[in-house]
């Protein structure tokens, strides 16, 4: 009790972070809209006394540098001493909770419901990726799919067309046969060329073999580009929005070149499969230009995620070792800046091209950024209900941020982890890692939610 009151009184300040936030509109005159992302009564009307405790008490516990840098250490050893069975008494009702949807499809639709709920669409992201140095294992890549397709069948079902499916290209094909078609792929008409090969193939069309793989590698890709053209057709005939993840950038190229080819063949009349730009990096905003030319050179649909990113860290270290330019933004002001740049310019670009040829989803957890968004979708004409332009959260944070916009009426999606609590969380361990900026960031969520814990209990 004496721990509850003590989360209770810690923050008298929260108007001081500011009550509203103000941004006219060019719509109509004399009219000023206020969104305020301080509301903690409506963002967590819908959750327990106990659930609000709970995630104060995770995110606090993410607000510590240590056990970020060290959160895989940390579960291993813990595995170890422990147990599974102990260990998953312990972490099942407070870290998977807490950001996890579940591991069967009752689960699922439990998250999804409640979400629902609240005005707020699923966003499902399954825990499957590799990285290079892993054995390449076509059985895998294939239960892969199997699952992404089960997945998908749970999108539509639980929010019909146009709910969100992300996916890693790296669950489908070796990261080591991404890594050298990337390293082969540098020039922008070769590029362009596989991309339209790869296209023509995901179409209907029939293979090519590329000239600097063997035959066992042309084998691998055959069958690769097979699995990307079955999870492609599978979203597009259930109208989904298939969003391709971005990774390290020494696979990027790769991965673009999938998620391209994928457009080519699959965005014909709307954007189903769209790729994500991560803002981290210093050419985000020629990546996401050079990329939009090419569908309007394709003349298909053309979609966005857009993130500030979750492998910065890690780049860093990786651009040090191999004695290369760090590719990353300075500071997090920096990439403040080249996030607000991209989505402004993406935002005009749907306004100017219409919904049918190109998306966007605005992902983030900057309040300031989200506002920016919103201003500018204003400016444009572009309403909410268009479907357009819509927002993102992760599942279990800045719920001051999601639950505000869709009580405004704005789309607005949660990606939510699926899979087993020992598959998960290795995989929420390493975006931990790599999101440290984000969860240290948390401060002003755990304030609204020690203020709506304080109104609940003392009733100020």
């Amino acid at each position: 009790m004496v721990y509850l009151v003590s989360v209770l009184r810690l923050p008298r300040l929260v108007r001081n972070h500011g009550v509203f936030y103000r941004f006219s509109s060019t719509l109509t005159s004399n009219q000023e809209k206020e969104i305020s992302f301080a509301d903690h009564r409506t963002a967590y009307a819908h959750l327990s006394h106990a659930e609000i405790l709970r995630a104060w008490i995770v995110l606090k516990l993410c607000s510590f540098d240590f056990l970020l840098q060290n959160s895989l250490k940390v579960l291993e050893t813990s595995q170890r001493v422990f147990g599974k069975g102990l260990l998953e008494k312990i972490l099942r009702p407070t870290l998977y909770d807490q950001f996890v949807a579940g591991d069967d499809p009752q689960s699922l639709k439990e998250t999804a419901n409640k979400l629902k709920q609240i005005g707020v669409k699923l966003m499902i992201l399954p825990s499957l990726e590799e990285d290079i140095g892993h054995k390449s294992d076509q059985n895998r890549y294939n239960s892969n799919v199997e699952v992404t397709l089960q997945l998908a069948e749970i999108a539509y079902q639980h929010g019909g067309p146009l709910s969100c499916l992300q996916t890693k290209i790296t669950a489908l094909i070796s990261a080591d046969l991404l890594l050298k078609i990337a390293e082969r792929n540098r020039d922008e008409e070769n590029h362009f060329r596989t991309i339209s090969t790869w296209a023509n193939y995901m179409a209907g069309g029939s293979f090519t073999p590329v000239s600097y793989l063997d035959k066992q590698e042309n084998i691998e890709l055959e069958m690769g580009l097979e699995r990307l053209k079955s999870v492609g057709a599978f979203a597009s005939g259930l109208q989904l929005r298939l969003l391709v993840d971005g990774e390290f950038t020494y696979l990027n190229r790769a991965i673009s070149i999938a998620a391209l080819s994928m457009a080519g063949a699959f965005n014909q009349t709307r954007p189903v499969v769209w790729n994500t730009y991560q803002c981290y990096l210093k050419d985000a905003f020629d990546k996401i230009c050079a990329e939009f030319d090419v569908t309007r050179r394709m003349g298909v649909g053309f979609g966005a995620k857009i993130v500030r990113g979750a492998y910065l860290e890690r780049e860093r270290i990786l651009s040090v070792e191999g004695n290369y330019p760090d590719p990353t933004n300075p500071s997090y002001e920096a990439t403040s800046a080249v996030y607000d740049r991209v989505v402004q310019h993406m935002v005009e670009q749907v306004a100017a091209l219409g919904g049918q040829r190109c998306n966007v989803i605005v992902a983030s957890h900057n309040e300031t950024s989200v506002l920016k968004a919103l201003s500018k979708m204003e400016s444009l004409g572009i309403l909410p209900t268009d479907n357009t332009v819509v927002f993102g959260q992760i599942y279990g944070m800045a719920s001051n941020i999601t639950v505000k916009l869709a009580s405004e009426g704005y789309i607005v999606y949660n990606s939510v982890p699926y899979g087993s609590l020992f598959d998960v969380l290795p995989y929420l361990s390493r975006r931990a890692t790599e999101n440290r900026a984000v969860l240290k960031g948390t401060r002003r969520e755990r304030t609204l939610l020690a203020r709506e814990l304080r109104t609940r209990f003392l009733g100020f």
